[in-house]
């Protein structure tokens, strides 16, 4: 039998998708403008000569490189929302 979630839990699960989604949606237009205009091919050519990655690789370790960027602004934005210690996280 499934339990209610807790206030907490809902705090956490709300910034959870508040800093998971909208940093994916960023990484996803990242990569739509960025490799528009860059093949990884070319990029590894130019930047790392001496090991061998595949296209589609280089696709995914560009993605995940902007949605952690992404991330990483997300987070920082949730952090500062948050200002003073006694409020505690996610409120």
């Amino acid at each position: 039998m499934a339990t209610q979630p807790t206030m907490s839990e809902k705090r956490w699960l709300r910034a959870l998708g508040a800093t998971l989604w909208p940093s994916f949606l960023v990484a996803a237009g990242a990569s739509i403008v960025f490799f528009a205009n860059i093949d990884p091919e070319t990029l590894r050519l130019d930047s790392l000569p001496g090991i061998e990655i595949s296209r589609m690789s280089g696709y995914a370790i560009g993605f995940f490189m902007f949605w952690m960027v992404g991330l990483a602004s997300s987070l920082l934005t949730l952090l500062l929302l948050n200002p003073t210690p006694e409020r505690g996280p996610w409120h």
